[in-house]
């Protein structure tokens, strides 16, 4: 896995963000104008939620500007975990458009009334979903080309629109067929589909902040061990972002050694570390003789 400089990182993100800020802002003014002059109350709330989007966006233009900043001392492990908070905001936001979804639904079930579907609806829907389609795409390639959570995350947030924009579609269909009881259930649905979305982004940030192993031991240990004159490997630990890791690791070494055959050793532990794991961006390797008193 190849890294990236941080400064393209950066500038990467704001581009791609700007560009899904724009069409968020577009598809939400069409959805909303259209809901309200043909009364579908689905189509409003879908513009709505699109208008959520745009503040994800937001959030994450301000975010990059200091994610990617470099350590100083008052945060020595860079700035990364402004990238993680912004991205668990994303998951509190799907939540509480899955509240609202489902309030509104409920509400509905004991007054259906029918909206006046259109050609505009079906053209507006066609088009949102499209770009939909797009967003999800460009954002999910360009965070994983860019190694960026936050556009991950809102890819999967995108995606999470999907399903509303067809849950509308279907309100249209069910309203077209004076179904009445679709529209609430429809809602329903989508309702869990947002929260399970919001729920997983939200665990993903949580065992960020709460320094959940990133990397597991057992796949840091053999390499460790493999570097000549490492007798012994243990407590090996990581935390960290899945794109930036912080690995540290006991080691064992002959007593016998100077202290600059040591850190020769420990220097190669790094450097085959972050070989193998492009993701990992700091490892603190601690040092005892065999037979130290106390293991």
């Amino acid at each position: 896995m190849a890294t990236i400089d941080t400064d393209v990182q950066s500038a990467g993100v704001r581009r791609v963000l700007w560009v899904t800020l724009v069409l968020n802002l577009a598809v939400s003014a069409g959805k909303v104008l259209v809901g309200h002059l043909s009364g579908s109350l689905a189509m409003v709330a879908d513009g709505y939620h699109s208008l959520v989007d745009g503040s994800n966006n937001v959030i994450g233009l301000i975010v990059a500007a200091f994610a990617f900043r470099p350590p100083d001392p008052d945060h020595p492990y860079g700035h990364r975990k402004f990238e993680t908070a912004a991205t668990g905001l994303i998951g509190i936001a799907l939540l509480a458009l899955a509240w609202d979804v489902l309030t509104g639904a409920l509400s509905r079930t004991g007054k259906p009334a029918l909206p006046e579907i259109g050609p505009l609806n079906w053209a507006v829907m066609a088009v949102t979903i499209g770009v939909n389609l797009f967003v999800s795409w460009f954002e999910a390639r360009e965070g994983r080309r860019l190694k960026s959570a936050f556009l991950v995350a809102d890819a999967t947030h995108t995606r999470a629109d999907l399903y509303v924009s067809l849950g509308v579609v279907a309100s249209f269909a069910a309203a077209l067929a004076r179904f009445g009881w679709a529209d609430p259930l429809v809602a329903g649905a989508i309702a869990a589909i947002i929260a399970w979305q919001g729920g997983q982004i939200l665990l993903s940030a949580f065992n960020v902040l709460t320094d959940r192993a990133v990397i597991p031991a057992e796949m840091i240990e053999p390499l460790a061990a493999a570097v000549p004159g490492v007798l012994r490997v243990h407590d090996v630990r990581s935390r960290g972002r899945r794109d930036a890791v912080f690995v540290d690791l006991t080691v064992h070494l002959d007593g016998a050694m100077t202290l600059h055959q040591a850190h020769d050793v420990a220097d190669r532990i790094e450097a085959d570390l972050q070989h193998a794991h492009a993701e990992i961006v700091d490892v603190v390797v601690h040092l005892e003789p065999e037979g130290h008193e106390g293991d």
